[in-house]
């Protein structure tokens, strides 16, 4: 059975990312010493900033675990989506489009916020906690 990790103050230490294949792999060194790894399938949107030589986690949020607010969605969504520089414009039906895309599970979407460093946004077909 899985158990949920605590991603809480937790260090991403590694990232591989697929493009022909559209995979992401996130690896996370917990406060516990364990490591955990995050894997997301069918990346259709991502975007890395700010990662440096510390990057330390204060929330891993995915919406098949946890219900993210309309605005929220479209907020992060839009960040994945621009580039420096020059923020991307999204359009009501597009934001509406990713929500009920979201709220019926065709896609996914991971969050995570840092407290030192890196911060992530995907959108894709699926996440999955490697153990």
């Amino acid at each position: 059975m899985y158990q949920q990790k605590n991603y809480h103050d937790a260090e991403l230490v590694g990232l591989y990312y697929a493009r022909d294949r559209q995979h992401l792999l996130l690896n996370f060194q917990l406060v516990d010493g364990d490591l955990a790894v995050v894997r997301c399938d069918g990346v259709t949107h991502f975007r890395l900033g700010e990662m440096g030589l510390q990057n330390v986690t204060s929330r891993l949020l995915i919406s098949s675990e946890r219900e993210f607010q309309p605005d929220e969605i479209r907020n992060h969504i839009n960040w994945a989506c621009s580039r420096d520089g020059h923020e991307h414009a999204m359009t009501d039906s597009r934001a509406a489009y990713f929500r009920t895309s979201i709220r019926h599970r065709q896609f996914t979407l991971l969050v995570l916020e840092p407290s030192v460093g890196a911060e992530v946004a995907v959108l894709c077909k699926s996440v999955t906690h490697v153990e």
